[in-house]
């Protein structure tokens, strides 16, 4: 009975736990999981409020464009003030770049203008807007609005 007293005894440990090992691999850890991490890279994309009727024109005194793009499901329209309508068949295969030459051709006519609107529909694909932004600040129209058409 003896050899079972002395296995049930129960012995002291000091209770100081050592945390540096835990700490040393949290300061190894913590850097490898930032470098290993995936950045997203996030653009904004530059809108400007539509111009109202008393906007700049009647400050300037001198008549605005008012050059506008609609996004329909099958044609853009180019119209504005001063210039003839435009359609442009979006099932053509250089659609995009008809829009970038008309747009071009109005912007070597009217070099002050620098706005254009472009109007969509409420079921407009969001690439095909951003597509239309990116055209119309190719050929020289950084202002753009956007507005929603019914």
């Amino acid at each position: 009975m003896s050899m079972y007293a002395r296995r049930s005894s129960r012995h002291v440990v000091d209770g100081q736990l050592e945390l540096m090992p835990l700490m040393n691999v949290f300061v190894a850890l913590i850097p490898m999981l930032l470098l290993s991490a995936v950045f997203i890279k996030i653009s904004v994309i530059d809108l400007s409020a539509p111009p109202t009727a008393e906007s700049d024109a009647d400050r300037d005194n001198k008549p605005k464009l008012a050059l506008a793009v609609t996004i329909k499901d099958d044609y853009f329209v180019v119209e504005g003030d001063r210039i003839q309508k435009r359609v442009i068949v979006r099932a053509q295969e250089n659609a995009e770049e008809q829009l970038s030459g008309a747009l071009g051709e109005i912007v070597a006519q009217y070099p002050d203008n620098h706005e254009i609107m472009i109007i969509s529909q409420a079921k407009t694909k969001y690439e095909d807007i951003i597509s239309v932004m990116d055209i119309s600040r190719d050929a020289g129209l950084p202002s753009v609005s956007l507005l929603g058409a019914d």
